[in-house]
């Protein structure tokens, strides 16, 4: 029996912080972040979601706890304005992978 590979990838989606606005703007692909160093961050309770299924979000606090590191990793974020979700996705098929996230929000 042959096993598939699974990629495994994570991005941070970015929403208008607007409850009349649902959809989400952009994504960040933070995958280049370690999945220890995510979990450190986003205080991921793995025997609560061992699959981190689960979306969380980056607060205020989190922000100012690792602000230098997101900064560093991640860029500049405007949690004013803005939401940030962490969602992991998986995927079969590396092709199937794409460059979903923009640049520049306003891209």
């Amino acid at each position: 029996m042959i096993s598939k590979v699974k990629y495994y990838f994570f991005y941070l989606e970015i929403a208008l912080k607007d409850k009349d606005d649902p959809n989400i703007y952009g994504f960040i692909n933070v995958s280049h972040i370690s999945t220890k160093r995510l979990i450190e961050i986003f205080k991921i309770d793995i025997d609560k979601d061992p699959h981190i299924l689960e979306g969380y979000f980056l607060t205020k606090s989190i922000y100012r706890k690792h602000k230098s590191y997101i900064k560093e990793e991640i860029g500049q974020v405007n949690l004013d304005v803005f939401e940030y979700c962490l969602r992991q996705y998986v995927s079969d098929n590396k092709k199937e992978i794409r460059k979903v996230y923009k640049l520049n929000v306003m891209e």
